[in-house]
């Protein structure tokens, strides 16, 4: 059956509008304004902020992970105009070193020791990077939580980020990768590479962030 000459010139106008929609969907969403999160916390311009890393269980303590994710840490809060001054890990890693009692300090104290404003405590809750000496693939993850402490507040006001009491929870891993006897060193590039991906969800709340943009992984 033939469509009567109006019925054609309804049925193309109303084809030329729906793809017309397409079109101004389509610039639509590429003109939008990009999708920038801000920060939770902002630091001020003249907060000096102590990095504490801790595990809590021996076995899941690791330098390579703790220094890599401290590096990271620190240059994305720099890429992202954090206006803080992050003291260097080695100093807290001194105090640990030349005072026996160090595990029984809060972190205030730890703080004022260190004549920090703030300190960044991460706790590493697990952190496994081969399940055994034997295993034949490396599963780099890491869970931890942290929050920061305002070092001259009341003890019980300490806390000024996050609002919950354990902390903010992260968690990270990496695709599972072969441990090839040839490379002794194959667990300790992906603790590396896992402290440094895991960076980008510690510094987070602290700068702004394209929520367009993939969360950095190492290659």
């Amino acid at each position: 059956m033939s469509v009567p000459r109006a019925g054609s010139v309804i049925l193309f106008t109303l084809l030329g509008m729906a793809a017309g929609c397409n079109i101004v969907a389509s610039l639509t969403y590429y003109l939008r304004p990009r999708q920038i999160q801000k920060p939770e916390y902002g630091f001020t311009a003249d907060s000096r902020v102590a990095v504490v890393i801790e595990s809590a269980r021996p076995r899941h303590e690791n330098p390579v992970f703790n220094e890599a994710l401290y590096e990271r840490t620190v240059s994305m809060l720099g890429d992202g105009k954090s206006p803080a001054t992050i003291l260097p890990l080695r100093e807290v890693t001194q105090l640990r070193r030349t005072h026996d009692d160090f595990a029984k300090w809060s972190l205030q104290k730890i703080g004022r020791t260190l004549e920090a404003d703030q300190v960044l405590y991460i706790r590493i809750d697990r952190l496994v990077i081969r399940p055994s000496p034997e295993h034949p693939l490396l599963t780099p993850e890491v869970d931890l939580h942290m929050k920061l402490i305002d070092v001259s507040a009341p003890s019980v006001h300490a806390r000024v980020w996050p609002e919950e009491k354990e902390g903010r929870a992260v968690s990270c891993q990496r695709r599972l990768t072969e441990a090839p006897d040839t490379n002794p060193d194959a667990a300790d590039v992906q603790a590396r590479k896992l402290g440094y991906d895991t960076a980008y969800w510690v510094s987070m709340p602290f700068i702004k962030v394209d929520l367009e943009e993939s969360p950095p992984v190492e290659p």
